[in-house]
């Protein structure tokens, strides 16, 4: 088969990542060894969990579609990050036009019907495996929160995170008194965020105020 070979690594986590010339040359030994020809290699630096986000994948897929027999990459999680989206991609696009995708981890090939049977299993174990994850995750800040602890989130006005607590921001403290004086004298929420920002006294984002911003911050810290 003529193959065209997509590699990358994410910006959000090298933990899980193999280099780029580790997967380049990993994908040319397969090619070799199977005897099938590497057309072009296509390659990304980023996140991109959505396939329509990533410039190069896109690309390497019109090759695929005009020049090639299938694309080939060193793992399921290269291409794609939940079941839906790798077999979107193997049904919708890769099959309709006899096209294969290839992963090295997998030893899948889906231009057999065994291969596309294991990308289909394995793909669900993946996808079921971060959502376990997920959830563990979440009931554990869940848990945290419920008990008063600072959990996740950005902290509001008057609160910062110190060592994964909250503590008083006395500044932020100081602001929050001096904005509620002025509501307590009538002054409407876009007359306070006015006198703020003449007074250089910038939002918790460093930011400017609005009437919006200052009537949340006071609705947050009642």
């Amino acid at each position: 088969m003529k193959l065209v070979g997509y590699i990358r690594v994410s910006s959000e986590s090298q933990a899980d990542n193999t280099s780029l010339s580790e997967q380049r040359r990993r994908i040319a030994a397969y090619c070799e060894a199977f005897g099938h020809e590497l057309v072009q290699v296509f390659q990304e630096v980023g996140s991109g969990k959505n396939a329509e986000h990533r410039p190069q994948f896109q690309v390497a897929l019109e090759l695929v579609r005009t020049q090639a027999d299938g694309i080939i990459a060193l793992k399921l999680d290269r291409i794609a990050r939940n079941t839906r989206d790798v077999l979107a991609l193997v049904e919708d696009t890769l099959q309709p036009h006899n096209k294969a995708l290839v992963l090295l981890d997998l030893q899948v090939d889906t231009s057999t019907p065994t291969g596309r049977m294991i990308l289909t299993v394995m793909a669900a174990v993946a996808t079921l495996e971060r959502d376990v994850i997920n959830e563990r995750t979440q009931g554990g800040r869940k848990a945290k929160a419920e008990q008063g602890g600072y959990a996740y989130g950005a902290p509001k006005l008057g609160q910062r995170a110190v060592a994964k607590a909250l503590v008083v921001d006395a500044a932020e403290t100081a602001v929050i008194a001096l904005m509620k004086k002025h509501r307590r004298s009538g002054k409407s929420f876009s007359a306070i965020a006015a006198w703020l920002n003449v007074q250089n006294i910038p939002t918790k984002r460093g930011k400017i105020w609005h009437h919006t911003t200052v009537k949340n911050a006071l609705a947050a810290s009642v």
